[in-house]
């Protein structure tokens, strides 16, 4: 009986370690440390449909110092760079941006967080995007 009782108190504890909508369920890694990476966009979906990203490359670097880079290109032409800070929001659900010289923070819902998978939803001119990169 006591083996059944410990199973079960700790299945309870691992079923609620999950914070995000497709998980990871536990993590011995942080989320700082998981989400602190050089990341690459490999697919996105617009409104549920899935946008192609032939002529379009982003590569976010999210920094321990709480800093990050965005590099893009257009049809293989970089676009200008976007550097500022980082945080989570107090419940850690949200990536929040501001670039330098900004003081409106962009907000991304975490979908997914592992050290070699980003999933974020957001609002952008209207549309729900959710962009799938992955960490070196």
């Amino acid at each position: 009986m006591k083996k059944f009782l410990v199973l079960a108190l700790l299945s309870l504890v691992v079923v609620s370690c999950g914070k995000y909508e497709e998980g990871p369920g536990f993590s011995l890694i942080s989320k700082k440390n998981r989400i602190t990476n050089t990341w690459t966009l490999n697919a996105r979906t617009t409104n549920g449909q899935t946008t192609s990203l032939s002529n379009f490359t982003a590569q976010i670097i999210i920094n321990e110092d709480e800093s990050y880079n965005v590099k893009t290109t257009l049809f293989g032409f970089p676009l200008p760079e976007e550097n500022g800070t980082w945080k989570f929001s107090t419940d850690k659900l949200q990536l929040l941006t501001t670039p330098n010289g900004s003081s409106n923070a962009g907000s991304w819902d975490i979908v997914r967080l592992t050290k070699d998978k980003l999933k974020v939803k957001y609002i952008s001119s209207g549309d729900t995007l959710v962009d799938t990169y992955s960490g070196k």
